[in-house]
């Protein structure tokens, strides 16, 4: 059963997503509050509501990283926990300058999963992370295996032997020594296949958002004959080892493999030593290709996306040091005025509307946050404002009440709305199952009772799925349904009711008749 912090709401995890939502974030470039870089300055200020808020905006991406790569789930929350940890002590240093407001969203996405890709790998390795000390993970379970994905629209542009290696490396957490084992192949293959994915998908993202179209694959530009390598002495390809490659000229290429975090701790210490060595033009240019790697590998994989525990909020801000909360919107407006006397901090002058404009600006905030706590992500509006929103019909349940589907398939997300649904049996619990297309097992949407079906229950990825059943389970849920369905509502051949394209906010459906 998933836990739940005393006095929070309870809030469904969602499998894993194959896309991100396609709407706008609310906190995105589109909209009159703060964006992500501006939440992420207050809270390196010590504002905790913006930290809150730029959790709850960010979360799934981090925490559905952290469901890829470890096998546990209590071990994947407590890294999605120690993620942002790390971004709260890194905050007060982070800054973001590009021009548009959206280019800004964009690079701290990236940066933020970057950062959750380094402190997560690191866990998985050694369960350690610097100044948190060692034995971090609750469970220490290992990585997940046996788990194989298909590549996004934008990773089809791979073959799929470059797809199995940069989804074990980055997805998996693994080395690539360790891609190499898994697949059985050769390590310089491996090395190969992981620079050569990194170099296509970087093309892909240069097109799209840089307008560098029509050039030629990277891959192929590459591509050396022995007999040209011979006479140009341009090395074929990798080595079994470091050492080699960076004789043979390969550094520039190792960046590629360095942007993925896919070496030991020793090697890229080695790797470093070399890097700088060679110069602060060679070393300028080097950094500058593992963070455009970066970029480009965490754009590649956002689909990686589920939704954390409800818990896991209140728990992440019990660990936070004691500061101030929620004044960084007020203290950050007005120039900064002269040091007070005393050894006093510096006074700030405000003219006569910034006050009252920040304290609204502090009241907006704080409204949407105990939204977002209550209702969860904005799901609800996303499917309801669809092009494609459809309802299904009510569906009555074996043991009293009703439910139905909202769905848009545009936007890959859905939610369940339930009427007149009984408590359940002693020591019993609702649970929820989203049952996959290609019959594979179910994925569990968490328990419930009669009091938490009174909210939609939300979930990303309904296009994998042929339906949602719902069955009656122990009190603590079970692995897979134990019992005959109550009743399901199906995904794929669903028949409508009212208002289908661009209609009015679904409302919840009656309960059935006596």
């Amino acid at each position: 059963m998933e836990k739940r912090a005393t006095g929070l709401p309870h809030r469904p995890s969602t499998p894993d997503a194959e896309t991100l939502p396609s709407a706008p974030s609310p906190l995105g470039p589109d909209s009159s509050l703060p964006g992500l870089d501006d939440l992420l300055r207050l809270a390196g200020e010590g504002d905790r509501a913006s930290f809150s808020a730029f959790y709850d905006e960010t979360a799934p991406w981090v925490h559905g990283l952290a469901r890829a790569v470890f096998a546990s789930e209590e071990d994947a929350a407590e890294a999605t926990v120690l993620t942002y940890l790390q971004v709260w002590d890194a905050a007060p240093e982070e800054r973001f300058d590009d021009e548009s407001a959206r280019a800004r969203h964009r690079a701290v996405l990236c940066w933020l999963e970057a950062l959750a890709h380094r402190t997560m790998t690191r866990l998985l390795r050694s369960d350690s992370l610097p100044g948190r000390g060692t034995g971090l993970l609750p469970e220490n379970a290992g990585p997940v295996t046996g788990r194989r994905r298909r590549p996004s629209t934008v990773l089809s542009v791979l073959t799929p032997a470059q797809f199995d290696a940069l989804d074990l490396a980055w997805a998996g957490g693994r080395t690539y020594r360790q891609v190499a084992e898994e697949l059985g192949v050769a390590v310089p293959t491996v090395k190969s296949r992981l620079r050569d994915a990194v170099q296509r998908v970087s093309k892909r993202y240069q097109e799209k958002y840089l307008g560098r179209a029509g050039e030629e694959d990277p891959v192929m530009l590459r591509a050396v004959t022995p007999e040209i390598a011979a006479r140009t002495g341009t090395p074929r390809n990798f080595t079994l080892n470091l050492s080699q490659d960076l004789e043979n000229g390969l550094a520039r290429e190792w960046a590629d493999i360095a942007a993925l975090d896919a070496l030991e701790e020793s090697e890229r210490e080695e790797l470093e030593r070399f890097v700088t060595r060679q110069g602060p033009e060679f070393t300028t240019l080097w950094r500058a290709r593992v963070e455009s790697a970066r970029r480009t590998v965490t754009w590649a994989f956002r689909g990686l996306a589920h939704e954390p525990p409800s818990y896991l909020l209140d728990e992440l801000l019990h660990r936070l040091p004691a500061q101030d909360v929620g004044m960084g919107l007020v203290d950050g407006l007005g120039p900064s005025g002269p040091a007070g006397g005393n050894g006093g901090t510096a006074a700030r002058r405000m003219p006569g509307w910034a006050l009252p404009t920040a304290g609204a600006l502090v009241i907006a905030l704080g409204l949407w946050l105990i939204v977002r706590l209550v209702v969860g992500p904005d799901i609800v509006a996303r499917v309801d404002g669809a092009e494609d929103s459809f309802t299904t019909q009510p569906v009555a349940l074996a043991q009293g009440g009703s439910m139905q589907g909202h769905v848009s398939k545009e936007r890959d997300m859905a939610y369940v709305t339930f009427a007149g649904v009984p408590e359940p049996g002693e020591d019993r619990e609702y649970q929820l199952w989203l049952m996959p297309s290609d019959g594979s097992a179910p994925s569990s949407l968490g328990t419930h009772d009669a009091a938490d079906l009174a909210d939609p229950v939300t979930f990303r990825g309904v296009v994998r799925y042929a339906e949602l059943v719902v069955t009656e389970e122990p009190e603590g849920g079970s692995e897979t349904p134990t019992s005959a369905p109550l009743g399901s509502v199906d995904l794929v051949h669903q028949v409508t009711q009212g208002p289908v394209y661009g209609g009015r906010p679904n409302t919840p459906p009656p309960a059935p008749a006596e």
